[in-house]
């Protein structure tokens, strides 16, 4: 029902003589709010992960890659993350970063560690992150509109190489299968020591998953060409 709505919408605006805006600008809206958290992550300065210090703060991140696994050549050296996150404050109630918690500074360690138990196929020094601490209640928005603007590699929503964010479970509490992103990248003692787990997909098929989804995933080479891109979706 709501797809006819806004079809019909869109053929009235079509048809009427008088133009339209592309969207208005609305400050309460959780889709702005969401562009301009995430157009402040990006003006924050990278750093290495395997650098990042223990800090106050919930919020969100990016994770890039600039590494030769060949399969992400693409995006390697680029403004694209590989994958980005959000970590939700310790308190739901958490006003100042204090009370937020340490949480961005954990789930960049956790990330960290699952990269450097894939050192096989990954190495742990060629990831850079940014990351920026938000008001409690904004890191959801801002994680939604940067999934959709880049579209990474890694993340479950993009149904590519998913299971990078997941955390593990003895295979004797529930029965699943193991993701792509370990099949890719094995190295989590968790994701191989049951050898009744299988891949949900072969390594072939993620690879080709993976070859096509870049080739039709628009590459930021420069941060620059990441605002401009911002700038041009606020267009009326």
């Amino acid at each position: 029902m709501r797809s006819f709505v806004e079809r019909a919408e869109a053929l009235a605006r079509k048809l009427d003589p008088i133009h339209w805006p592309r969207f208005v600008f609305d400050p309460g809206d959780p889709v702005v709010v969401g562009r301009f958290i995430a157009l402040a992550l990006i003006a924050q300065p990278r750093v290495p992960l395997d650098q990042v210090g223990r800090f106050h703060g919930s919020g969100i991140y990016a994770l890039y890659y600039d590494g030769d696994f060949p399969p992400y050549a693409p995006i390697s050296g680029t403004e694209t993350p590989i994958y980005v996150g959000k970590a939700d404050p310790a308190q739901d109630s958490a006003r100042n970063p204090k009370k937020q918690g340490d949480r961005i500074s954990r789930r960049l360690k956790d990330h960290l560690r699952t990269i450097r138990q894939a050192e096989s196929t990954l190495n742990p020094e060629r990831f850079d992150c940014r990351y920026l601490v938000v008001q409690t209640g904004w890191q959801g928005a801002a994680e939604d509109y940067l999934i959709e603007i880049f579209r990474p590699v890694w993340n479950n929503e993009t149904g590519i190489c998913y299971g990078f964010g997941k955390h593990g479970d003895s295979p004797s509490t529930r029965s699943n299968k193991r993701s792509p992103w370990d099949t890719l990248h094995p190295g989590r003692d968790w994701a191989w020591k049951d050898p009744k787990m299988i891949d949900s997909r072969s390594k072939k098929k993620i690879l080709t998953d993976v070859s096509l989804h870049l080739a039709s995933t628009k590459i930021s080479q420069s941060s620059e060409q990441v605002i401009q891109g911002f700038l041009d979706e606020l267009s009326q």
